[in-house]
């Protein structure tokens, strides 16, 4: 039997068409790789688990597509791109807390976060009930998941959950109109195992995510409610996130795949929208019970947007979002989020129309989006365009004029929203820190390019530097062991910052006298990174994906 070259390169250098060196059972590009932990081989006498998931992802598109079709036109304008092209990394960063509750104190009401203000707080008591279904119970007893589910919810926030928290108690306990649909409470119980801390809850890990991923599958098939499409969508958010921290990316990148097909095909980019002659829609939905709800389906949109942003702009994908074009039926309308479980939220009128909403951002026109949820989605859309901008240039392209007009607009916009976010200092929270390094990121994005350039070095290096600076004064002032959890995207943003720094200390070293003394300009370089190394090992103490960037940039340090 013969055997082609083909069969001795692992499936994942096939796909990015690299130099395999065949080494089992892990090559040399995969163990180098943060994007690519699984290194398989197709000759092995059995599918991989590549092409099994690529053959789940490849039915439900199909079943995508069908429920799109209907006698609908739809958002065809924001078809997606296949999420498995594209070059990885091309931006130069990789692809990239629960509190303790005292005795006595189990179901106290958390401190708020994000989505809460003091007026709106985590119910007491979850109260699981027997309207559940039985499959998630014989894994676990209920009186088990109860505290488990209060504690997830407690840091939801940090994981896209973008539904209002009081009304999914109800919802969950059975003592509401609207039930949770099975997907959702399956990636909800999936989601309460993986934060326990527990290695014997944990031990039925395994099998609520199998749980989960079936009740993904078949939620994309049938005729659903608008509930249960908004809950589909949560649950694939919170599966994206779960594959994200245990650095699986190819099935988050699917999740992701699922979670903006659905949002698209619901019209969620177009709600409000000012342009009543174009309000298709392939997967309909009813109209929204009431105030609350419409902000959920808001928010949704929002929160999946910011999803795909920061990662496929992390990790160099192409967008499954396009935004920038012109067919009425991609534009986005949908107004800039409000945060979901604040007090009063039920009198907070959304606009009677809305227009171009990132349009208009992208045009720096004001507009009200000053909630926390809408801060963070800039901060997303800046990091994006700032890394999709800097990945296009080239020393020698032929249109400098407008590589270098796109440039300046978009670096007076990351400044002017830099300028009017409100400071950590008076804000040390867990969302605040990720909307400034986002911001600040994509400053180190878009200057990148230019960093060596011999035109520009020093303007772009010092700005560059600035901006990993502001990042690391910025954790000195948060209360980072109180945060346990914090959104994954950190990692990734603490990693770039990390690599600012090495690639400082390694052009100090290239001009350094031998007399063995340390400069105090790269002293201070030094400093910056330990400290930068002392946050980013608290934060990676709850995150599998952060502890593994964590590793890859503590041994770059050590190698300058």
């Amino acid at each position: 039997m013969f055997t082609s070259r083909w069969d001795k390169v692992c499936v994942n250098c096939r796909r990015r068409r690299v130099k395999c060196d065949g080494v089992r059972p892990q090559c040399g590009q995969c163990s180098r790789s943060l994007s690519y932990s699984d290194c398989e081989y197709a000759d092995e006498g059995r599918a991989t688990g590549t092409q099994i998931l690529e053959e789940q992802i490849a039915r439900t598109e199909a079943r995508i597509e069908a429920l799109e079709r209907p006698g609908h036109s739809g958002a065809g304008g924001l078809g997606l791109q296949d999420p498995y092209t594209g070059k990885m990394h091309s931006h130069g960063s990789s692809s990239i807390q629960r509190t303790q509750s005292t005795s006595g104190s189990l179901y106290r009401a958390p401190t708020p976060s994000r989505h809460q203000t003091s007026g709106s707080t985590v119910s007491r008591r979850v109260c699981l009930n027997s309207f559940w279904p039985t499959n998630i119970s014989q894994e676990m007893s209920l009186d088990k998941l109860e505290p488990l589910i209060h504690n997830f919810l407690q840091h939801s926030s940090q994981f896209g959950f973008f539904l209002n928290v009081h009304r999914f108690q109800k919802a969950i306990r059975g003592s509401s109109s609207h039930r949770a649909a099975p997907v959702l409470l399956d990636a909800v119980c999936l989601w309460a195992v993986h934060l326990s801390d527990s290695s014997n809850l944990s031990a039925y890990e395994a099998n609520y995510l199998s749980q989960a991923l079936r009740s993904a599958v078949n939620a994309l098939s049938g005729t659903h409610s608008s509930n249960t499409i908004l809950d589909a969508i949560q649950a694939e958010v919170l599966l994206t996130y779960y594959f994200l921290r245990n650095t699986r990316f190819i099935e988050a990148k699917y999740h992701l795949s699922a979670a903006v097909s659905l949002v698209i095909s619901s019209g969620l980019h177009r709600i409000r929208s000012g342009d009543v002659g174009n309000l298709s829609g392939s997967r309909s939905m009813t109209p929204p019970r009431d105030t609350i709800e419409e902000w959920e389906r808001v928010n949704a949109f929002w929160t999946v947007l910011t999803l795909n942003n920061c990662w496929t702009a992390a990790d160099g994908s192409p967008s499954n979002i396009s935004y920038t074009d012109t067919n009425s039926d991609a534009r986005i309308d949908t107004p800039w989020p409000s945060d979901i479980n604040a007090s009063g939220l039920q009198n907070q009128a959304l606009p009677i129309s809305s227009f171009g909403t990132i349009t208009a951002f992208l045009n720096n026109q004001q507009d009200s989006g000053v909630t926390l949820s809408a801060l963070h989605a800039k901060a997303a859309i800046l990091f994006e365009q700032a890394s999709r901008l800097a990945s296009q240039y080239q020393p020698n392209m032929r249109d400098r004029r407008q590589f270098y007009a796109s440039f300046k607009a978009v670096d007076a916009l990351i400044e002017s929203f830099k300028l009017n976010l409100p400071t950590v200092q008076s804000h040390p929270t867990r969302e605040m820190i990720v909307i400034h390094s986002l911001a600040q990121v994509a400053t180190i994005q878009l200057h990148n390019p230019f960093v060596a350039d011999a035109d520009a070095s020093d303007g772009s290096r010092s700005r560059v530097v600035t901006s990993a600076r502001a990042i690391v004064a910025n954790l000195t002032h948060a209360p980072l062991q109180q945060f346990r959890y914090v959104d994954p995207i950190m990692g990734t943003l603490l990693m770039t910052v990390c690599r600012v720094f090495v690639s400082e200390l390694a052009r100090f070293r290239r001009y350094q006298q031998s007399n063995g003394s340390i400069p105090p300009q790269e002293r201070l370089v030094m400093d910056t990174m330990d400290t930068a190394l002392s946050a980013m090992n608290i934060l990676a103490a709850n995150c599998p994906l952060m502890n593994s960037q964590l590793v890859t940039i503590q041994q770059s340090y050590r190698g300058h």
